[in-house]
């Protein structure tokens, strides 16, 4: 079948984004947090929001946010540097990142012209050659200490900033994460020059890297947990985003895909995206109909992207806790819970604890429940998958075994083991 690619030009017929990081069409549930750090990074390194944490489950909307507040600091006149933690050689990659604006710059032609105004951040947007200045005195032979304090350094001289982003940071390599937090805290805190930085990663790195002795420039950090969406917030954000786009709901699909789309910004994204397909809009109304439809691509393509990673990442006795929560219908006492299991109320805590942070659980009423990032559904389906094949691994292949990490908690090195599940000896941070 020889049917040509559209052209890329071609725009799609929808406002949604239903991919991890990209902007919304429109933020909604985020505007006190929005406020509170443009606030800080505008008033400079003596506020501590002017270094900050978000922390949050997989599709909790970090990313969106660092992306957001990066693009307002470069329409503010500022350098932003944004990378992530994922991969190795974080020092190593800025510094790539700044040589790689040296010819951005230099491929800029010159203005001379002074544009001074007054931006959402409180700062001047500046001309480009002050930018262009900084990034060209920096050399390649240099450490990344003095990188950015050469950048800081120009950018104090004009009354702006630079501002480093960080995402992922739970990934983050630790001796490289340890280099860099000395950097940061001796540049910014230490020389209080207006050099930012905004991180991001799960909320596990409370007990983790934030409880790292070597890293305390993270620790000291002003940390924000991302707020949970409300359904008034979804109602909003989808109708916005349909209208805009030249579509309508019938019946009741929008009250239904609202209160569908939970407390994760991601799965709004996706309720929204899949029954704007379904309902072939514009052309046609989301009627209940496409709204039910769109529903169940949504939750398949959620458990996929988003539960199933999180239950491969918790390691055998958080499982265990999730199983016998499942087996409660989602919901119990920790008591309740307790019973079913041959684990200690200290280790029981631990588990509880990683669980509310992964967003595997909430906690309220003295009653934990299930939550969004594997809901009930999803739980119960991991569970029967593992069911049928429990037992039966040597028969599917019997020269191959499945390796999985181990991920038991190290609660002296605040880290988890890297081992394979079922390893002999003591567990391994590294």
């Amino acid at each position: 079948m020889n049917v040509p690619l559209p052209p890329l030009s071609r725009q799609p017929t929808g406002l949604f984004t239903p991919d991890f990081g990209q902007e919304p069409h429109l933020l909604v549930g985020r505007e006190e947090l929005l406020e509170s750090l443009m606030e800080g990074l505008g008033a400079g390194p003596r506020d501590p929001r002017f270094t900050s944490l978000l922390l949050g489950p997989r599709g909790s909307g970090k990313t969106v946010i660092l992306n957001h507040l990066g693009d307002l600091a470069r329409q503010s006149g500022w350098i932003v540097l944004p990378l992530d933690a994922g991969t190795a050689g974080v020092k190593e990659r800025i510094i790539e990142y700044i040589m790689w604006a040296q010819e951005i710059y230099d491929a800029e032609p010159e203005s001379g012209t002074d544009r001074i105004e007054r931006t959402s951040l409180k700062v001047r947007l500046l001309p480009l050659e002050w930018q262009r200045e900084a990034i060209r005195e920096v050399r390649p032979k240099w450490g990344l200490r003095r990188h950015l304090t050469t950048l800081a350094a120009h950018a104090r001289q004009r009354q702006s900033a630079v501002l480093l982003i960080l995402d992922e940071m739970h990934s983050g390599e630790r001796s490289d994460l340890r280099r860099l937090s000395a950097d940061l805290q001796h540049i910014t805190k230490n020389e209080q020059l207006p050099l930012a930085f905004l991180g991001a990663g799960l909320s596990e790195m409370k007990h983790t890297l934030l409880d790292d002795q070597k890293m305390t420039f993270f620790a000291r950090c002003d940390r924000s947990d991302m707020p949970p969406l409300k359904s008034l917030d979804a109602a909003r954000f989808l109708a916005r985003t349909v209208t805009d786009a030249g579509g309508r709901f019938e019946g009741d699909a929008l009250t239904s895909l609202s209160e569908a789309s939970g407390s994760l910004p991601y799965k709004m994204q996706l309720v929204g995206h899949c029954a704007w397909m379904v309902a072939d809009a514009p052309h046609r109304p989301i009627d209940d109909q496409a709204a039910a439809a769109g529903l169940i691509e949504a939750n398949r393509i959620m458990h996929e992207r988003v539960s199933l990673p999180v239950w491969h990442d918790l390691n055998e006795g958080q499982r265990a806790y999730l199983r016998r929560l499942a087996e409660l219908n989602g919901e119990a006492s920790p008591t309740q819970i307790a019973a079913g299991l041959d684990t200690s109320s200290r280790t029981l805590g631990r588990v509880l604890t990683h669980l509310t942070n992964a967003g595997c659980v909430t906690i309220s009423g003295g009653r934990v429940r299930v939550a969004d990032a594997i809901p009930l559904a999803g739980l119960k389906q991991i569970i029967d998958h593992e069911n049928l094949h429990s037992g039966n691994e040597a028969e599917i292949n019997p020269e191959r075994t499945i390796r999985t990490r181990c991920n038991e908690v190290m609660p002296r090195a605040k880290a988890y083991c890297i081992l394979t599940r079922g390893h002999a000896g003591a567990h391994r941070s590294r």
